[in-house]
């Protein structure tokens, strides 16, 4: 069966998952240490970031693998009613609506679509079922007697992270699987992933993910460039 695997922040809506679950602390006053203590040691990277003394894709694993911190001690149930609050109230009023049809065409199509995306797997499953989808891969948090650890499982579902993931997901798929099947993403730290897929298409890509994009013929998806192949 053909797949579409879509990436989550950036490509099927506008914000940021951490901006989500800080907005959440935040208001429901919860874990205000350490959410304080997260934003103050990530934010930190940035400058490096900006100078290349830290990848990108570094960067955004550290910020993914961290997120981690923020369930520390909390039940699953605890922490469900904080990923339901910001799969319905943060994520679903960013959706992108041209990206969710064409969400909901490949679904028409009998496609298997899936999120694959960086953020915490149990939090990525409350989105998926907000948006109406069943599957899901993400950055799976360790959990020890029934409590989060405030730490992942490696690798984290970013960079090459993802299509491993991916694969380990679909089972043992045959490589025409990947050959006719779509993936969908916005920064080049997707790169890996779009490059397995037959048809990989960039939604409102950053400079060098479009740049490459244009390079390969690539489809991008944006209102710039609807549907430019």
């Amino acid at each position: 069966m053909t797949f579409a695997a879509f990436d989550l922040d950036g490509t099927l809506y506008t914000g940021h998952i951490t901006v989500g679950l800080s907005r959440h602390h935040l208001q429901h006053r919860v874990k205000r240490v350490p959410l304080l203590l997260y934003m103050a040691s990530h934010l930190a990277m940035w400058p490096l970031w900006r100078v290349g003394l830290v990848s990108e894709l570094a960067g955004r694993q550290a910020w993914i693998r961290d997120m981690a911190w923020l369930v520390r001690g909390w039940t699953e149930a605890q922490a469900q009613t904080a990923f339901q609050w910001v799969a319905t109230q943060y994520v679903l009023p960013r959706v992108r609506p041209d990206v969710l049809q064409r969400l909901e065409e490949h679904q028409a199509a009998g496609h298997r679509v899936l999120l694959v995306s960086g953020t915490l797997a149990p939090m990525l499953q409350a989105i998926g079922r907000a948006v109406g989808v069943e599957e899901t891969v993400g950055t799976v948090p360790l959990i020890e007697n029934g409590r989060y650890t405030g730490a992942t499982l490696p690798p984290t579902c970013q960079g090459p992270g993802k299509p491993a993931l991916l694969e380990e997901h679909l089972g043992s798929a045959a490589p025409a699987l990947w050959e006719r099947s779509y993936a969908y993403g916005d920064s080049f730290t997707d790169l890996e992933l779009l490059q397995r897929v037959g048809h990989p298409v960039t939604v409102y890509p950053d400079p060098q993910l479009a740049a490459h994009a244009r390079d390969h013929g690539w489809e991008i998806l944006s209102r710039d460039e609807p549907f430019a192949v």
